[in-house]
C-alpha cells in the first residue's frame, strides 16, 4: 500500500536552500528540512513494505494452488508469508516512530512571522495541515494492523487440516474487506499530504509577497 511523503517534490529545493534563519524564508526552509529529515526513515520503511506486500501477495497464490496433500510445501510458504508480515508491522511501527519524531518538530514553526500577519496566518495553515497529515497516518496504522492480523490468520487457517473451504473462504472475505478499508485510509493519507504542500507553496509565496523577496 504506497502512502507518500510530504514535500518529496519539493524536498531538494528546500533542503539546497542556504539559510541561517535570518529571513521568514529561511526559517520556513530550516523547520521542513528538519521535518523531513526526521521523516526519512518512514519513507524508507513505506518502500520496504510496498515490496513486501507484493512477495507476500504472490507466495499466498502459490498457497492457494496447493493441496492438503503438499503439507510440507504449505507450511514452508505459511510460515514464509507470516514472517512477512511480521517483518511488515515492525517497518510499520517503524515508520510512525519516524512521523511522531517530524511531529514533534512542527513547534519549530512557531518562530515564523508575527500574531496577526500574513505569514503567521500562512504558517498556522501549514502546521494544522501537518498535524492533520500525522492524524491521518494513524487512522492508516491502526486499519492496517488489523488488516495484517487478519492475513496472519488467514496464512494459519491454509495449513489447518480441519480448515474446510468455507472457512478459508470467509476469512479472505475478511482480507478483502480489511483491505478496502487500508487503501481508503491510504488515500486519505495521501490527500492529506497534497494539502501539506499546497500550504507549503501558499506559505512561501506569503512569505515573498509580504517581505518582497
Amino acid at each position: 500500500m504506497k502512502i507518500r511523503l510530504a514535500g518529496t517534490a519539493l524536498a531538494a529545493m528546500l533542503l539546497s536552500a542556504c539559510s541561517f534563519g535570518a529571513s521568514s524564508e529561511g526559517k520556513l526552509s530550516d523547520a521542513i528540512g528538519t521535518i523531513q529529515e526526521k521523516e526519512q526513515p518512514f519513507l524508507e520503511a513505506q518502500e520496504k513494505m510496498a515490496s513486501l506486500e507484493k512477495e507476500e501477495f504472490e507466495l499466498f497464490n502459490e498457497m492457494m494452488e496447493l493441496t492438503q496433500d503438499d503439507r510440507e510445501e504449505l507450511a514452508a510458504l505459511a510460515a514464509e508469508a507470516d514472517s512477512s508480515a511480521d517483518e511488515r508491522l515492525s517497518l510499520l511501527e517503524e515508520g510512525k516512530d519516524a512521523l511522531s519524531q517530524a511531529q514533534k518538530e512542527l513547534s519549530g514553526l512557531d518562530e515564523i512571522g508575527e500574531d496577526g500577519d500574513p505569514i503567521r496566518d500562512a504558517i498556522d495553515n501549514l502546521k494544522q495541515s501537518m498535524a492533520d497529515r500525522y492524524g491521518a497516518h494513524e487512522e492508516f496504522s491502526g486499519l492496517y494492523e488489523k488488516a495484517s492480523e487478519i492475513q496472519k490468520e488467514l496464512y494459519s487457517l491454509a495449513t489447518d487440516e480441519e480448515a474446510d473451504f468455507q472457512s478459508i473462504q470467509e476469512k479472505v472475505e475478511a482480507v478483502n474487506s480489511a483491505n478496502s478499508e487500508v487503501k481508503a485510509a491510504a488515500s486519505a493519507f495521501n490527500e492529506a499530504t497534497d494539502t501539506v504542500n499546497e500550504k507549503k507553496k501558499m506559505a512561501y509565496d506569503t512569505i515573498a509577497e509580504s517581505e518582497g523577496n
